[in-house]
């Protein structure tokens, strides 16, 4: 069984406009893992489906166009129903409120490197345009740090799918993306672990200056 390479046949047929309708769904259908479906497209991509640079472009398009489409949305909107969008919205990503919260006091100190950063970071990145436009953020700070993130975000699986399938012709898509998930999962927790090290560090050097 191999769901995403059906999905990717059926893509095929629409080009590369059913390339940058997929990168637009991935940001309002949380149940496709966005990395799982860049790694198929790059599966498909060494199997002639499209070129590799052409899976990039529209796949990003795609993925920007509904940023800006999340974002705007929020700006229209008052402070109170953006809110609730961005609750609706952590909640479909499978995000609890208090991560919710914890992400929003950090955009607050560090928007236009969190902009960046969070679209590099699974869940957090569908939440992201939503917490620029309730931060009212820069629509052109926004835009350029938004396609720099999906930039790297997107070569970067549609790579491993490309160059897995050079390696091994016959590789299964949908085992690819559960694998890339693992060491997805094992890099957040070594960086996590790293990053509260680093902090407990820090407060017992300060403790000790006291």
């Amino acid at each position: 069984m191999d769901p995403l390479g059906v999905l990717m046949t059926c893509i095929a047929a629409y080009g590369i406009a059913g390339l940058f309708a997929l990168g637009l769904a991935e940001r309002f259908v949380p149940i496709l893992p966005s990395y799982g479906v860049l790694v198929a497209i790059g599966i498909a991509a060494a199997d002639g489906a499209w070129p590799v640079a052409s899976a990039v472009a529209a796949t990003m398009g795609g993925s920007v166009a509904g940023c800006l489409l999340l974002y705007g949305l929020t700006i229209a909107l008052n402070e109170d129903r953006s809110h609730r969008l961005l609750t609706t919205v952590g909640r479909l990503a499978g995000m609890s409120s208090k991560r919710v919260d914890s992400v929003l006091v950090s955009f607050h100190g560090h928007q236009r490197l969190l902009v960046f950063g969070s679209q590099l970071v699974p869940t957090v990145r569908l939440i992201s345009p939503v917490i620029a436009g309730l931060f009212r953020a820069d629509m052109r700070s926004f835009t350029a740090a938004t396609m720099a993130g999906i930039a790297v975000w997107n070569m970067l699986f549609i790579g491993v799918g490309h160059v897995a399938a050079s390696i091994a012709p016959n590789a299964n898509a949908s085992i690819l993306a559960v694998q890339v998930l693992v060491l997805l999962l094992a890099t957040e927790v070594i960086l996590a672990l790293a990053w509260q090290w680093r902090r407990r560090k820090r407060s017992g050097t300060m403790r000790s200056r006291e």
